[in-house]
């Protein structure tokens, strides 16, 4: 087995090569670029997510890629010419290139029923006066959250308290990115979801790890015990969810509630390649992810969620086939629930006027 990886994420790289070699497992070994990686440094750990990089690493001898990297429709995995009985671990590409435009995934699975939070469009038009701007955001219902449509975590997204910050924020975001997705702020509890194949074409839910109230660093795991039936539901929703979108591998879903009043979950970030960090190597003892940490509340040591994430493998040629849900080509036409902007109505798309209601 190999690990092929961005550079940015090369420190899980290292805690999930090591904690393979902790398995002490003679049917599974690690090949990496350096003989002897040293457990103190990220470096020598991981092959670079490149042609190039994929290649020696097969060249060296590995048969399963595990994919610690954001994938997409032509990533280098897809178009390399590859022997056969090679095997990934990850989400299927062209899944993961969908799945990553937040406004199709969050409209795809509102016209299923899942409880998402209400969304709107807008796209930037260098040639829109500021006037036009300003009318169509005037009436949002403020304080909401501003983000790109496509990006990583928390990248350029940003909490907006009223109409002049929002104008303020556009005039950044749209010089970077030509469409921007508006949601309406979700204000209560917090808790993200890990979901792990379960090997029958379902996925198991572990325990919720909840995003706030924090002790030395360490985010609470609620038990099963702890749980109400609110819990309950948003684990049951997560799985389906992550059916519906034809995921495969590791997934992590963020759910949070609408206000203190409690009440349903809202699902609001499909994480599809989620951060697996964890404890194992020396001064790794507080890196534990959200999805290590998850594991650990359901019984699983890092070594032993790494091994079931192994489980997760399938063969390359298929994982490369796998359609996604509804494929469509950019965010504006993407579905069909996406209504014209009228700044009355909850769901639309804002800043095209040419764009027709379906």
């Amino acid at each position: 087995m190999v690990h092929s990886s961005h550079q940015s994420l090369e420190d899980a790289c290292a805690d999930i090569a090591y904690a393979v070699h902790s398995l002490n497992d003679p049917n599974i070994s690690i090949i990496t670029p350096a003989p002897h990686p040293n457990p103190a440094t990220d470096t020598g750990w991981s092959f670079p997510d490149t042609q190039p990089g994929i290649l020696a690493a097969i060249a060296a001898g590995a048969n399963t890629i595990w994919a610690n990297t954001p994938l997409f429709a032509d990533h280098p995995l897809i178009t390399t010419s590859l022997p056969p009985g090679i095997k990934l671990i990850a989400n299927p590409p062209k899944v993961v290139d969908v799945v990553d435009d937040k406004a199709f995934t969050n409209k795809l699975l509102q016209h299923h029923g899942f409880p998402t939070p209400k969304s709107w469009l807008l796209e930037g038009d260098p040639e829109r006066s500021i006037e036009r701007l300003g009318q169509l955001v005037y009436d949002l219902p403020y304080p909401v959250i501003l983000k790109p449509v496509r990006g990583r975590g928390s990248e350029g997204v940003q909490l907006v308290n009223g109409f002049v910050g929002m104008l303020d924020a556009l005039d950044d975001l749209l010089n970077i990115y030509s469409i921007v997705l508006v949601e309406e702020l979700l204000e209560g509890e917090e808790g993200t979801v890990t979901l792990v194949p379960d090997g029958q074409g379902n996925f198991m839910a572990l325990p919720i790890v909840q995003r706030f109230g924090q002790v030395s660093g360490v985010m609470p795991v609620l038990s099963v015990r702890e749980e109400d039936s609110w819990h309950r539901a948003a684990k049951i929703e997560c799985q389906k969810a992550a059916e519906l979108l034809k995921l495969t591998s590791v997934t992590r879903i963020d759910i949070r509630k609408k206000d203190e009043n409690g009440g349903k979950f809202f699902l609001f970030d499909v994480n599809h390649k989620p951060n697996l960090t964890g404890a194992g190597r020396p001064g790794r003892d507080d890196q534990d992810s959200l999805c290590a940490m998850a594991a650990k509340g359901f019984g699983w040591e890092y070594p032993t969620f790494v091994r079931k994430c192994i489980e997760t493998a399938r063969y390359l040629e298929e994982a490369r086939t796998i359609e996604p849900q509804g494929t469509v080509v950019g965010s504006l036409d993407n579905f069909t629930v996406w209504e014209k902007w009228s700044g009355k109505g909850n769901d639309g798309v804002a800043g095209n006027s040419d764009v027709e209601e379906k």
